[in-house]
């Protein structure tokens, strides 16, 4: 924006690099609300005060190029805080675009799913920071460079009015107001610009109009702040829930992901209990199967076979033999965001009190019309099916059903996989002894191993990958894995989503099952017997398996290994036949099953809480960082703003003005090294200054005798002495900055004179 001859840029400049920094800071402040943890808010800032600077740092080229190199800083914003793993040496590769793609075709979806304030996973986070940086980089150009305020603040509102209505929670001003400041301070450097084209404003000589004008916008400034405060409060319906709630609200919802991909995470950081079970024996809990794989991830069916099922009516018959009923009781310990009721899987009954039922007997998948709530409870009737490998072995070969779903993968599936999967079945006859061979591969701790922080990204490539290079995974990698080599071979898998086995709180008492047990494995088809479990992920023990599966393989590092990768296997008084171990023997209803018998399972030990990642001491150290950031961003503004502000006050009388001239001149040559200490008289420090060989055209001379005569001359000195003064001080002071140079200079700016 063009400013008239004689009036300040460089204060207009300045105002603008506040305004858009402190419009940054305040909408990612208020839209990292959305995120858990205070680490993800403090990356978005970051982002957010980068778009701006590198939109004020550009503000006199081309919109074309302020555009590209934006553009360039998104990208490395987008390597260094969502996908840090892809770089190379800090900069973004090949991967890393193809990891923002994978993460880019899954936004919608997540954001569907997850609720607020959500997991920052991959697609969310990329989201996040690419939002927010073309929101401060868009109101940069429309308030600066078209010199629309109002329209340049329509992007950075909108991030707000989007935290708003996914939040459930009551208004907190303070994000309101500090948006509402900057916002105030983007009209002001606008209205400044204008005002300006009228003639100066800054160096006025006498306080006239612009003090005037000055002390008017100061109180209207401050009225309007003050209205805009109070008016929502006054308003009827102030702090009330909305009348049209668009959100998925609430802050202490648990959501698990039904999307399982290569890349994809299950947990949430932060541990919560979801249920209580109470059941005789330890059980897998299911949320719904996924039987589309896309290449990235396995997702639900689109089809909506789901049927209503009224309280006391037995489900839709499945295609697996009916075991023994078995009763579960369920307690709902922590509020639910989607409508899937976990459940054991087979079973025969399910009643939640006061809640509309839906079940699809195809994927075993059971809906409740509205998400369960903590404190809820219902009841399950299961169907302990356990069958034996060899009756497994006499199932056969099963026909496809539903028109070949489980076993359609994607057209760019490396030729690898297949070729892996015929090399590890090739001496097994039968399918379910190549489903058990591809299972134990995954599980022989020397071929792979457990490991949550393994970073692959999106994609059937990633498969291969995993299956020849990295080798180590959590549940997603090894699930994927297995139902895609299963598929290659032509046996009809699914993945599915759930919870492996929780912990009995007391002997004899329910199991709780948390967010850590939240799991993926796999599913297999087999005539008579519908769709039984596999367990590819290495110290995952599913009880149903127990039955037809190899023994069970070593004990893992860490504690509770039964139910969790990072637990202590169990002692031998808990092994099955053990000292006091399970022995609870029944006999199933099907003679197929297993000779008549249940293998006696023992009860998972506790696990310990595992240690929140986000440590105390990890966020200080980010925060730190984050504001010795901003110090060495404001520090320079501000002291320039301090001293301009003393010019102006000083401005109307000319003695005065000639001093704080000099004041500020020698505050300015000390942050260089050449400060004038305590008691040195005027004439003294001219020479040390002078000896330097710094100054060469006599401009300090002439600020020596202007202020000589200002301290000590009978006679008022006139505005244009004071004027005078003020060229010799700048003139001065640019010529001691170009000959102590650049790094003397720049170290000055936050030196202390």
């Amino acid at each position: 924006m063009a400013l008239a001859a004689g009036t300040s840029a460089r204060a207009y400049r300045l105002i603008a690099l506040v305004a858009t920094l402190l419009l940054a800071a305040a909408t990612a402040l208020a839209f990292g609300r959305v995120f858990i943890g205070a680490e993800t808010t403090m990356k978005l800032l970051a982002a957010a005060l980068a778009a701006g600077l590198l939109a004020v740092a550009l503000e006199r080229r081309s919109l074309l190029l302020a555009t590209l190199a934006s553009a360039a800083g998104l990208a490395l914003a987008v390597g260094w805080i969502v996908f840090p793993e892809t770089l190379w040496y800090g900069l973004p590769t090949a991967d890393t675009l193809r990891a923002a793609l994978d993460a880019a075709a899954i936004v919608g979806e997540q954001a569907r799913i997850q609720a607020a304030p959500a997991e920052p996973n991959a697609p969310l986070l990329l989201a996040g920071v690419v939002s927010l940086w073309a929101a401060v980089f868009s109101a940069h150009a429309l308030a600066f460079r078209a010199g629309s305020p109002l329209l340049g603040l329509i992007p950075p509102v909108a991030l707000l009015a989007f935290a708003d209505t996914v939040l459930e929670e009551f208004v907190k001003p303070v994000y309101g107001l500090a948006f509402l400041a900057a916002a105030l301070l983007v009209v002001f450097a606008d209205g400044l610009a204008r005002i300006q084209g009228w003639g100066p404003v800054w160096s006025s000589a006498t306080r006239g109009v612009a003090g005037s004008a000055g002390r008017g916008a100061r109180r209207l400034g401050f009225a309007a702040l003050a209205a805009a405060i109070m008016a929502p409060i006054v308003i009827p319906g102030f702090g009330s829930k909305a009348v049209v709630d668009f959100g998925t609200p609430a802050e202490d919802r648990v959501a698990i992901d039904p999307f399982v991909g290569v890349t994809s995470l299950l947990r949430q950081r932060k541990t919560v209990e979801v249920l209580r079970v109470s059941a005789t024996q330890p059980m897998y809990i299911r949320l719904v199967s996924l039987p589309t794989f896309d290449g990235v991830l396995w997702r639900p069916s689109t089809l909506d076979r789901a049927k209503l099922v009224a309280a006391g009516d037995p489900l839709p018959t499945a295609d697996s033999p009916s075991g023994l009923a078995d009763p579960v009781s369920i307690e709902v310990t922590a509020n639910l965001a989607q409508n899937y009721v976990p459940t054991p899987y087979p079973m025969r009954e399910v009643d939640v009190p006061g809640r509309t039922i839906r079940f699809d007997a195809s994927t075993g998948t059971t809906f409740v019309d509205e998400p369960l709530q903590e404190g809820d409870r219902y009841s399950v009737t299961s169907s302990i099916v356990r069958p034996t490998a060899d009756a497994l072995r006499a199932a056969g070969h099963a026909t496809l059903i539903d028109g070949g779903i489980y076993i359609n993968l994607p057209e760019d599936m490396p030729d690898e996989v297949r070729q892996m999967a015929l090399d590890w079945t090739q001496d097994a006859d039968t399918d379910f002894d190549k489903a058990l061979a591809i299972q134990e591969h995954f599980r022989d701790t020397t071929q792979f191993r457990y490991d949550e922080t393994t970073n692959l990204r999106g994609g059937t490539r990633s498969i291969v990958d995993f299956l020849t290079k990295v080798k180590a995974g959590f549940c997603q990698q090894f699930s994927t894995a297995m139902a895609v080599m299963l598929r290659e071979l032509g046996i009809q898998s699914r993945v599915v989503v759930g919870f492996s086995t929780g912990n009995r709180t007391r002997a004899g008492g329910p199991f709780s099952v948390t967010t850590r047990q939240a799991h993926a494995w796999v599913e297999a088809y087999f005539p008579d017997w519908g769709w039984m479990p596999f367990e590819p992920t290495p110290f995952r023990t599913n009880p149903v398996t127990t039955g037809y599966t190899a023994p069970e393989q070593p004990a893992c590092p860490g504690p509770g290994c039964v139910d969790d990768p990072t637990a202590q296997p169990a002692t031998p008084a808990q092994q099955p036949g053990g000292p006091g171990g399970a022995q609870q023997q029944r006999v199933e209803q099907d003679p197929r099953l297993n000779g008549g018998n249940i293998i006696p399972l023992p009860a998972p030990p506790p696990i310990a809480e595992p240690e929140d990642p986000l440590s105390t001491a990890r966020i200080a150290l980010l925060v730190g960082a984050v504001l010795v950031v901003l110090a060495l961003l404001l520090v320079p503004p501000w002291r320039a703003l301090r001293r301009r502000l003393r010019m102006r006050r000083a401005a109307a009388e000319p003695r005065r003005a000639i001093l704080v001239t000099y004041d500020v001149f020698t505050e300015r040559a000390g942050a260089l090294g050449l400060g004038r200490r305590h008691g040195e008289t005027l004439e003294e420090y001219r020479r040390k200054v002078t000896d330097t060989g710094y100054l060469s055209n006599g401009h300090l001379d002439r600020l020596t005798r202007l202020t000589t005569q200002a301290a000590y001359g009978p006679r008022e000195p006139d505005p244009a002495q004071a004027h005078e003064a003020g060229d010799a001080a700048d003139t001065a002071f640019r010529e001691l900055r170009r000959a102590v140079g650049p790094a003397r200079w720049f170290v000055g700016l936050y030196k202390r004179s």
